[in-house]
């Protein structure tokens, strides 16, 4: 294989308009980066023949194309057909991993493949011959994107001399009569309704569908790779962590094929369904209808909260305890400090420099929604919210639950609540999205804000601490610092008022600017609900 070509230069995708990417035209360029095809096979050998024999025609460079297929112990053993890339050949899946499915199929053949770009093709798909190229192109000027092709169901069958002699003259697009077929149709939908995804919101990864995709190997490590103990779903909730580590998804509509058959969410649409949703609901919080019975642990929480267990025991449980009576549940805790200064030797009980840490150490090491942890975390992957908040900003009921909402209303990456004091410039707490943290990671300058720099690629909203019921726990007399009781109905504790969702945000950018952000919320101070709070403690 030649020497690997240098990554293309980061460029600033916001959300997921890709149309800022300016891809080289098929057929009129000079490819410079290798390729793998991987191909999980298992008792497929006869519609194996011809994807191969379509690959075998492919308009993209063969000195810069492998095809690696990951046997899956199939009986007998998949063999290479005479019909084949030139650069073709098989990986034993036992021979690397003691697991199996189609996940753990692909993981192998991946982690077993050379090329800086991955393109997965299922067994029983014939590609059209720029379908490789068509793909490729993308990646050549991102690291970012993760192409989708397109494809065709068909009833028919053909011969692997057939396929090559159609490819080498180009009329594999004829090999099936178009009335005869039928397209991926909730995929196309999802495609065609938001511009080619371009107007798409998070959960554009739902058109993620592994027969024909491809990402850089760069994006591939980056995610950790496929779950390889899923057996089905596994490129839906690859897609959901693709969606957290800031890719852009591009339906490539000239990567043409034919996929020999109907797939199994056609055959055994309700089937695949019920074995799927117990297991992605557990490690995708989107889409929320997966999670729609409440007040349940999952493994990936919807919001990871950061707080720095700083200052008094109760400022600490007080601020940590109304987090944890959001009536967002699906939310975990991350507590900061250094644990490491709590020994076990002999102290004072009562007269402990390090009393007040100790107290919350002892309050949250058995509470399953907190991790104590010495350092704060970047962000909150493969979790798609991470809110920090300052010890000193109380919550109500339902403020992290409007936040989310503002964030998913307007497709935003930073939703600020800002500080009621009149010329105060600071947050009082953020919320970040995952996706935009990650991908501005990527392109953020040395001396650049992390917020000016999400803001660059996902947006951002300011909202008024006063109207979302976020207070300054700081202003309280120690005798307030009390956690609320128990309840059973998510209902506020703060505030008695919530506004809808986005009515009180300020979109940032053009004229606007955080000063004007500050006395527009400035308007909406806290001070008749501080003045409130203070007189009561916390019901």
């Amino acid at each position: 294989m030649p020497t690997p070509h240098a990554a293309p230069e980061p460029v600033r995708i916001f959300r997921n308009d890709w149309s800022v990417l300016r891809p080289p035209e098929i057929g009129d360029w000079t490819p410079t980066r290798t390729v793998s095809v991987v191909i999980p096979a298992y008792n497929c050998q006869e519609s194996l023949n011809l994807t191969l024999a379509s690959l075998a025609r492919q308009t993209y460079p063969a000195d810069l194309l492998e095809v690696v297929i990951a046997d899956d112990s199939s009986e007998p053993p998949i063999e290479l057909p005479k019909i084949r890339p030139e650069n073709c050949r098989i990986v034993r899946v036992g021979d690397h991993s003691a697991g199996w499915g189609r996940a753990n199929a692909l993981h192998v053949g991946a982690t077993n493949s050379t090329g800086e770009i991955i393109h997965w093709l299922d067994a029983d798909m014939v590609v059209f011959p720029e379908h490789v190229e068509a793909q490729a192109r993308w990646h050549h000027v991102s690291d970012e994107v993760v192409t989708l092709g397109y494809k065709r169901f068909v009833t028919g069958w053909a011969t692997p001399e057939e396929v090559a002699e159609r490819c080498a003259a180009g009329t594999i697009d004829t090999l099936f009569a178009l009335p005869d077929t039928e397209p991926h149709d909730y995929v196309e939908k999802i495609i065609d309704d938001t511009d080619q995804l371009r107007a798409g919101d998070h959960l554009n990864f739902r058109a993620h569908v592994g027969a024909t995709a491809a990402l850089t190997r760069r994006m591939y490590e980056e995610t950790g790779g496929l779950d390889t103990d899923l057996r089905l779903g596994e490129d839906t909730e690859f897609g959901y962590r693709l969606t957290q580590a800031g890719a852009a998804f591009v339906p490539e509509r000239r990567a043409g094929s034919w996929h020999m058959g109907p797939s199994n969410m056609m055959r055994r649409g309700e089937e695949l369904r019920r074995y799927n949703w117990p297991f992605l609901a557990d490690l995708m919080p989107e889409p929320r209808w997966l999670r729609s019975v409440g007040n349940r642990g999952w493994k990936v929480p919807l919001v990871t909260a950061v707080v720095r267990a700083e200052g008094s025991f109760e400022l600490v449980k007080t601020c940590v305890d109304l987090l944890l009576m959001s009536d967002l549940t699906d939310l975990r805790v991350v507590l900061v400090a250094d644990w490491s200064t709590l020994s076990d030797g002999r102290r004072s009980a009562l007269h402990d420099p390090d009393l007040d840490l100790r107290l919350v150490e002892a309050t949250y090491r058995h509470e399953p929604r907190v991790a104590l942890v010495a350092t704060a975390p970047d962000d909150a992957y493969p979790s798609p919210y991470l809110v920090r908040v300052p010890v000193t900003a109380g919550v109500d009921a339902n403020t992290v639950r409007r936040l989310v909402n503002v964030a998913n209303r307007w497709q935003v990456g930073l939703v600020r609540v800002l500080s009621p004091k009149t010329g105060a410039t600071g947050d009082v707490l953020a919320l970040w999205r995952t996706s935009a943290l990650r991908r501005a990671a990527r392109v953020k300058h040395p001396d650049e804000s992390w917020a000016k720099a999400v803001q660059s690629v996902a947006g951002e909203r300011w909202v008024s601490a006063r109207d979302f019921a976020v207070v300054n726990l700081a202003e309280w007399p120690a005798e307030d610092l009390v956690s609320p009781k128990p309840r059973l109905v998510g209902r506020p504790t703060l505030g008695n008022k919530a506004s809808l969702v986005g009515v009180d945000s300020v979109p940032v950018g053009g004229a606007r600017s955080l000063a004007f952000a500050t006395r527009f919320v400035a308007r909406r101070a806290l001070t008749a609900l501080g003045r409130k709070l203070r007189t009561r403690r916390l019901d």
